[in-house]
């Protein structure tokens, strides 16, 4: 049923609309820079939206921060689905706002403020009332001392200040990110401390509980009505209700598999999430081993644990385990009492942030530690072996046993992540940019050759956003869930920052052991200003050319262009041939017609069975004469959606039908990886809005 909805409300194709009503909570906009982002319900639609929106000023943007009360935004834009992931592994937001029974989105092109009194059929509901305290205080708590505003945020209405990121991406990296999620924790405290107060006010343990059942509800809107927080809250209040008006009281179970079937009725999606997992997996574990030590506790609930976050982030950290055991003691002693304490006794405050400033230098100190292990994504049947024989410790005396099955099964799934027996030529989509990965069988050798980039035009400072690049999100994540560590070679074929932007960010996270870049680039402030911001030893550029570090023999990369030192344009572009049994591979970055038909004068015997055609399909690249030359089987176009530039020019696509050429375009395809076999032969599998399909591209010997 749930399935069927969805389908219904989800826009098949992309729709006008002109003045449309949307209600909006005034607690669930947020603003990045120029970009306004907000989930509202679509008045006349029955269903919810999620909504983007670009100020065309400063001035729109300050009156829009100054919002506190529910309003209706008249808006006029595109309607189109939440489209899914068009990269191996990459995040799927499609999926991710199911879970809030999400699947459109509106891209907004005029929006006009309304006041909710006056438009007719439109009422405050009760909730809205308690979403506009939660607005005032996350504005409050903007103001005050910090961190110790940013961590109440946090613990106690559920939001993350853009500006808390930093500290929130250590805590995760540590494992520890559970701990500052509204959850169980919180409401057990919530609940503790009315009981303490109503015993202190002489009001009867009966009374309390008819109070606990009206309180809980309303701090699940406060707190921000995250999965984890009103899986928590539910429990307690069936497990109150049941004690106080039933006969027979649920017990823990029973009230943890109630919550999960009403989960499941009401968002079914949300069960795919990491929060929801983890949710309701390690509070089973606390339930059924609430009478055993710490210690024990953390172990097995580490145990759990790991499946899961090697499925959804490839990385687990060693330190995980011990902080979970240490820090769950600092946290009720120590964490969330000076928090407390800072948040609503003023004369303490700048004693409670001196402290909270000590923690996060501790959290920061302790995620730079060597210990994050890049596991890979593992094959669904281990994350299924792994959690079964977890369950199984719940039951059985035999734990040596069952410690060596999974060690060993452990040891296998990294094996087979970290040793691959195909060799691999990846075209990422990275939108308007290239980058292209190499990696031979066993991961013996892994060259990226450009990282992609984002261009900006005229930027204001107001209108900045702080965001991830593409290249964290989609490379580095890629890498990551192949079990990549490091990139061998990181080739730069020219300095344009659609090629070269995501180089630095991708060097933070993925060691880079050489950096080719075309001779005379290394002269240009633009590309030592992004050197300096990278974690690549300046020691490792090589400067080359074709006759400076060519590059030859098998599973090599052959530099076939530029033939001397050059500014780093497009005419500069390195062209780099690999081959592998008997298969050419041909990169030419943005490489004009001009030096593209020296190239084949220089090389006449050379040829291509896959080219990366130039310049984003431009028609100032891919020469007739050079395609015809190099005949090639397969060319592959790199170029975003919807590009201000038209890319691919019908003018290339012309050229390539005329030579007989296929190609494919990752606007369209989306990732591209191409797969060579020992029989000369290769596969071709692209993704797009996480469909796979799959095509095999035969050749002759």
């Amino acid at each position: 049923m749930w399935q069927q909805k969805i389908q219904q409300q989800t826009e098949k194709e992309q729709i006008s609309v002109v003045n449309s009503k949307l209600f909006v909570e005034p607690d669930e906009f947020t603003i990045n820079g120029d970009l306004l982002k907000f989930s509202a319900r679509w008045l006349g639609q029955n269903q919810d939206i999620l909504v983007y929106y670009r100020f065309h000023s400063k001035k729109e943007k300050e009156e829009f921060e100054k919002i506190q009360v529910p309003f209706v935004a008249e808006t006029t834009g595109n309607v189109d689905s939440i489209k899914g992931p068009t990269n191996d592994n990459e995040f799927d937001f499609r999926r991710f706002m199911l879970t809030k029974n999400i699947s459109n989105e509106l891209q907004a092109k005029k929006m006009t403020v309304l006041p909710v009194l006056g438009n007719v059929g439109i009422k405050y509901r009760f909730s809205s009332y308690l979403h506009v305290l939660r607005k005032k205080m996350i504005d409050h708590l903007e103001k005050i001392s910090q961190p110790l505003g940013w961590f109440t945020q946090v613990l106690l209405i559920g939001y993350q200040s853009e500006s808390f990121q930093e500290s929130m991406d250590q805590i995760n990296k540590l494992g520890l990110l559970y701990l500052f999620t509204l959850s169980g924790m919180h409401v057990y405290y919530l609940v503790n401390l009315i009981r303490y107060l109503t015993r202190k006010m002489r009001v009867t343990q009966e009374n309390t509980d008819i109070l606990l059942l009206f309180i809980l509800p309303i701090y699940g809107i406060i707190g921000g009505g995250s999965l984890g927080l009103l899986r928590s809250l539910l429990m307690s209040w069936l497990h109150i209700f049941s004690r106080r008006f039933s006969s027979v009281p649920l017990t823990g179970i029973e009230t943890w598999s109630l919550v999960l079937l009403l989960n499941l009725i009401v968002t079914p999606a949300a069960i795919f999430s990491l929060g929801a997992q983890l949710s309701y997996l390690l509070t089973l574990i606390l339930l059924l081993d609430h009478h055993k030590n710490q210690f024990i506790v953390g172990l097995k609930m580490g145990g759990f644990t790991i499946p899961l976050v090697l499925w959804h982030t490839y990385t687990w950290n060693i330190w995980t385990i011990p902080l979970s055991i240490m820090i769950g003691p600092i946290f009720d002693w120590f964490i969330f009492p000076v928090v407390i304490i800072g948040t609503f006794f003023s004369p303490l405050r700048g004693v409670c942030n001196q402290a909270l400033i000590v923690l996060q230098w501790f959290f920061g100190w302790s995620s730079d530690l060597p210990g994050t292990i890049i596991f890979g994504k593992p094959p669904v049947l281990f994350v299924f072996i792994w959690l079964t024989l977890m369950l199984f410790y719940q039951i059985t005396e035999q734990k040596i046993k069952l410690t060596v099955c999974l060690i060993l099964s452990y040891t296998i799934a990294f094996c087979v992540i970290h040793f691959p027996i195909e060799n691999e030529v990846t075209y990422f989509d990275i939108g308007q940019g290239d980058c292209s990965l190499i990696k031979t069988r066993f991961n013996k050798q892994i060259y990226l050759i450009d990282t992609g980039g984002k261009l900006t035009f005229n930027t204001e400072k107001w209108q900045i956003r702080n965001s991830r690049t593409n290249g964290e999100t989609v490379v580095v994540n890629y890498l990551h869930s192949k079990g990549i560590s490091r990139i061998d070679r990181l080739y730069l074929t020219h300095q344009d920052t659609d090629h070269v932007g995501n180089f630095p960010s991708i060097s933070k996270n993925i060691t880079v052991k050489q950096l080719m870049i075309p001779a005379g680039m290394e002269k240009l402030a633009s590309f030592q200003r992004r050197l300096l911001i990278s974690n690549v030893d300046p020691h490792v550029v090589k400067a080359v050319t074709d006759q400076a570090y060519p590059g030859k023999g098998l599973d090599l990369i052959q530099i076939l262009h530029p033939f001397q030192s050059g500014a780093g344009k497009n005419e500069d572009s390195l062209v780099l041939l690999y081959q592998l049994y008997g298969k050419k591979f041909l990169f030419t970055g943005d490489l004009d017609q001009k030096n593209e038909l020296k190239v084949i004068q220089k090389y006449p015997s050379l040829t291509a069975d896959v080219m990366k055609t130039g310049h984003h399909g431009s028609k100032t690249a891919s020469a007739p004469d050079f395609i015809e030359h190099l005949k090639p089987k397969l060319a592959i176009i790199s170029a975003g959606r919807n590009n201000r530039y038209g890319h691919p020019d019908q003018e290339t696509l012309l050229t390539l039908q005329k030579s007989a050429v296929p190609y494919l375009v990752t606007a369209k395809s989306g990732m591209i990886k191409i797969r060579t076999t020992f029989k000369g032969n290769f596969s071709v599998q692209t993704f797009n809005n996480n469909n796979n399909e799959e095509k095999k591209v035969k050749h002759a010997s």
